[in-house]
């Protein structure tokens, strides 16, 4: 006779086995999403270069360890999720190698110290915050950590998916913000727009932006 499993043994296993299944099922499903998470990985490694290869790196959210790859090589490397699922599944896929921390900790509130990291990444979460207070947050706890940069993504309101879809009176996913307001929120932080790519969001919602500290 097969041995039951519990409810919340059950639960668990699912939400890890969805863990496990994320990025294919986020990334690799449209050609749209596997254009996007190429330019997310194209502009994680130009952010590293830029911050240099000696760099100490925080990737948060890190998820199911989409960026490992790129960032493993510097020398100290911190992957913060709040979902213990995901670290779960680090833990599968790379190890990790012992110059790799793992952290589950919400972006508010990062139990590191002050100026420990030179480069804070912080890729697809601020969509997901609908108030300034909880971007502030986020952006002051980014800025406490880093030492010189902090590079993130946005969903930009200059664009026409966005404009398009509120015309068709279509749900907006996500939370849009102008560029000069992230902008302004950071330079409340200590932090300065260093580069912003695109220059111009046309068609597409995601626009990545490099912060620095002056």
């Amino acid at each position: 006779m097969a041995e039951r499993v519990s409810g919340s043994e059950g639960s668990k296993s699912i939400a890890i086995d969805r863990a496990r299944t994320y990025e294919q099922r986020r990334f690799g499903r449209s050609a749209r999403m596997m254009r996007l998470n190429a330019q997310e990985r194209e502009f994680a490694a130009h952010v590293l270069e830029l911050a240099g290869p000696q760099s100490r790196i925080v990737d948060i959210p890190c998820g199911s360890g989409r960026f490992f790859d790129i960032f493993s090589v510097a020398p100290e490397y911190v992957m913060a999720d709040i979902s213990p699922n995901m670290l779960h599944v680090v833990r599968e896929r790379f190890g990790p190698p012992a110059h790799v921390r793992l952290l589950e900790t919400d972006v508010t509130k990062i139990p590191l110290p002050d100026h420990s990291a030179d480069l804070c990444f912080c890729m697809r979460l601020f969509h997901h915050f609908h108030s300034d207070e909880v971007r502030l947050a986020a952006l002051r706890e980014l800025a406490r950590v880093s030492q010189t940069y902090v590079a993130l993504s946005f969903y930009c309101q200059e664009c026409l998916r966005y404009h398009w879809r509120k015309l068709l009176g279509k749900k907006i996913r996500g939370s849009y913000i102008a560029f000069d307001h992230l902008a302004d929120l950071a330079k409340q932080v200590g932090l300065d727009v260093w580069e912003r790519i695109p220059k111009r969001n046309v068609v597409e919602q995601q626009c990545f932006v490099v912060l620095k500290k002056p």
